[in-house]
């Protein structure tokens, strides 16, 4: 009898639990999940709240959300009108796929598809007028007539009409994402080509047509999609290939013109073509039927695996000759990194402005940038003579003598002796550590490391905790008829995930199992790449087969949306930002306060991002981070003027300027709010901000002359003696000049917007 209550209360919970899935909350709000939405929305229209539980801004805008689906649920209920709400802190997939890029979003739903959306903290008016326009613009959908609809020359395609177009003649088709920068990148180009082709291709049956992923994604899995942008032919609804083209107008419009050619001779109509795949993501050996061509293909696999393997050495293979797969590869670029031996005979090379560039030109470098005078230098050497022979093998070491080769420190930034530096193929890093033997190898390893071999999810959580930034590959190691693209492809990656020095952040997942737990929604075709930060996945769009692709994706993937600055990462930021917003937070309030205005934060940021998306190239770079302010506290005081009582705290430095703002047009304090931060930042770029130096007018003068000095010395004088003597009269001179007020001055004290100061005060 027992045993039977307990499986009865058993199989009752059971029940109580799959039923509120989706139960709707006090009979209004259905709670939606991952496992339930698709299946959930598929019918009738749906407003569903996208939010967080730490957000501040979703909490605010819950009651008046509420009181809206109150006024509203009871009569719409009845026109088939459902209220959802969806937690994307445990959904972020999901969210990410409805396009949510920031909290509190309210999105509308017809059968499925998105048409409408609010976001940020609306007021209760707000609410009842989104929901009864969606409402009303719901209606409209289900009584027109549904035409096809143009974007410039393309036909809008989607789910409900894709298959009605295309069965009939020849498609080209766009399928993007409209947050994709690669897709914006492509777009004035694909405008322009299909405006010049349109007519022409018109008037022979061949049709231009563009599908949103993002609404669409079933849409695009089936289409073969699995980056953005791609674009696929299609003919009399079935599938031919894939243009294996850069997305530019020349290359796109040639291949249209061609397209025209094989019309007329009856190739495109006569048969479907075996397909053609740009960036190897996709396993096509089922498409064949023909038994001899199998058997011929499986004969030619075998002489090759046989083969001896003399390609280790080889040219890394061009991206046409793997993207077709019609010749064979002729080896892998990080083996071929990996044979070759770096500072054989364990030693120092002194570079000079005459081997610099072509030294430095393959394989990676450790260099200090020294003077002959400078004590620090000199204690240096003999650790750097120990270094050179410790990584015999792995890493070239090098010398450059700034007293002889001024202009060359000058050109890479060297501000003071001794500066390390490490490049490799134009990128470099610099070394913030101390300068001893250990932490110098410890530094090399570190900067040299391979991938992380995963082998379990476990693997993946060690690596997050390490890294705001995870680089995924994964790869099915147990197809056999896609082995050599999938590790051509893990050559490329890990060969310019190398040269960036973010191989200690690539994971490989070799096993479709693997790859399907750490990459759910985007391993149902492998290989694949894609980036883990912020909650989010970022894919790689590009080719596989492309460093240029590759090594730009990388370079922007690197950071997440909202860092936190240390020493490692302190010159990358400033250096490569405009401006860089920091938000400085009092750690000891606990996480719930961090997390809370980390969450502020990172929504701003994603707004910027968005604002700034189609804007062009040359527009300034704005970076954010967060900084504890209790491992900051005197540096911020002192550069910034900013107490502890007055966190947390929003500053925007110019590094660039030397220059920060840390008022909001109104001469405030920047608000840490989601639109107090955008407007500011806004405000910022548009010069509407009033800005502070770091330096007083005096020090800003001996600044200048010093530098200008330093200038002189570095390039123009070839003894130490004469240098040092300049350098002295001139200090010397600003000395007596300005004693009295440069007492003053200096007990300000000295301040550097930049990474140099933050790096003393760790």
């Amino acid at each position: 009898m027992f045993l039977k209550r307990l499986f009865l209360s058993g199989l009752l919970l059971g029940l109580g639990q799959a039923i509120a899935q989706a139960a709707p909350v006090g009979g209004k709000t259905h709670i939606l999940n991952k496992s339930n939405f698709e299946s959930t929305t598929k019918e009738g229209t749906w407003l569903v709240k996208h939010f967080s539980p730490y957000c501040p801004h979703c909490r605010t805008f819950q009651p008046k959300w509420e009181n809206a689906v109150s006024l509203r649920a009871q009569q719409l209920g009845e026109q088939n009108v459902y209220f959802g709400e969806l937690d994307c802190s445990e959904n972020a997939n999901t969210c990410r796929d409805n396009g949510v890029t920031g909290w509190p979003s309210v999105i509308a739903f017809q059968n499925g598809k998105r048409f409408a959306f609010i976001e940020g903290d609306k007021s209760e008016q707000e609410a009842l007028d989104f929901i009864d326009k969606a409402v009303a613009d719901s209606k409209d959908k289900k009584t027109a007539v549904q035409k096809p609809k143009y974007s410039e020359n393309s036909v809008v395609l989607d789910a409900s009409n894709f298959t009605q177009n295309a069965q009939t003649g020849v498609w080209l088709v766009k399928h993007y994402s409209p947050y994709c920068p690669h897709c914006n990148r492509m777009k004035p180009e694909w405008i322009k080509m299909t405006d010049e082709m349109a007519p022409e291709l018109a008037a022979s049956g061949i049709t231009f047509g563009e599908v949103n992923c993002l609404e669409n994604r079933k849409l695009c899995e089936e289409n073969h999609v699995d980056g953005y942008p791609t674009i696929n032919l299609f003919v009399n609804g079935k599938f031919v290939e894939e243009m294996v083209v850069k997305y530019r107008y020349d290359p796109m419009k040639e291949y249209a013109a061609k397209l025209l050619k094989r019309l007329e001779s009856g190739e495109l109509l006569d048969k479907t073509p075996e397909p053609v795949v740009a960036n190897d993501n996709r396993d096509w050996d089922d498409v064949g039927n023909d038994l001899e061509k199998q058997q011929a293909k499986q004969q030619q696999q075998e002489a090759e695996n046989n083969a001896p393997n003399t390609d280790a050495l080889a040219e890394k293979p061009d991206s046409d000759t793997i993207a077709d797969g019609s010749k064979t590869e002729l080896g892998s670029a990080d083996k071929a990194d990996d044979a070759l031996v770096y500072n054989a005979e364990g030693v120092v090379v002194e570079l000079t402005k005459e081997n610099f560039a072509e030294k430095t030109s393959t394989g990676p470098w450790f260099i200090k940038f020294y003077a002959e005078w400078c004590p620090h230098c000199q204690h240096l050497a003999p650790v750097w003579e120990k270094l050179a022979d410790s990584v015999k093998g792995r890493i070239n070491i090098g010398s450059v003598n700034c007293e002889k080769t001024g202009s060359l420190c000058t050109s890479h930034g060297v501000q003071g002796y001794p500066t390390l530096k490490m490049l490799w193929e134009g990128e470099t890093n610099d070394y913030k550590g101390s300068r001893d033997l250990e932490n110098l190898l410890d530094y090399v390893d570190r900067m040299l490391a391979h991938p992380i071999d995963a082998q379990s999810l476990d693997d993946l959580h060690r690596a997050q905790k390490d890294h705001d930034v995870v680089f995924v590959f994964a790869y099915d190691a147990a197809d056999t008829a896609g082995a050599r693209k999938a590790h051509t492809a893990l050559d490329y990656v890990k060969a310019n995930a190398k040269k960036l020095f973010l191989s200690k952040q690539l994971l490989i997942a070799s096993t479709a199992e693997l790859g399907r737990q750490i990459l759910p929604d985007n391993s149902k075709t492998l290989p694949v790449l894609a980036a883990l930060k912020d909650g989010n996945v970022a894919q790689f769009g590009g080719h596989l087969s492309s460093d240029d692709d590759l090594r730009e994706w990388f370079y922007a993937e690197r950071f997440s949306i909202l860092p936190e600055l240390s020493r490692e990462n302190s010159d990358a930021l400033f250096y490569d930002s405009d401006y860089l917003v920091l938000a400085v937070l009092d750690t000891s309030q606990g996480d719930t306060y961090v997390n809370e205005y980390r969450d502020i934060v990172r929504s701003a940021a994603a707004s910027h991002q968005r604002s700034t998306d189609n804007k062009a190239a040359s527009s300034p770079t704005v970076r954010f981070a967060w900084v504890d302010g209790n491992k900051w506290d005197g540096y911020i005081e002192r550069v910034f003027r900013i107490r502890r009582a007055n966190w947390p705290a929003i500053i925007i430095a110019q590094p660039n300027d030397d220059s920060y703002y840390v008022a909001d047009a109104r001469g405030q304090p920047i608000e840490p709010s989601k639109m107090g931060i955008f407007m500011a930042v806004r405000d910022a770029v548009a010069g509407k901000l009033r800005s502070h130096s770091n330096k007083s007018i005096i020090i800003q003068a001996v600044h200048g002359i010093v530098s200008a000095v330093n200038a002189v010395w570095i390039v123009l004088f070839a003894s130490t003696m004469r240098a040092i003597l300049s350098l002295l009269a001139v200090v010397a001179l600003v000395y007596l000049a300005f004693a009295r007020r440069g007492r003053s001055a200096r007990r300000r004290g000295l301040s550097v917007t930049g990474a140099e100061t933050l790096v003393k005060a760790d």
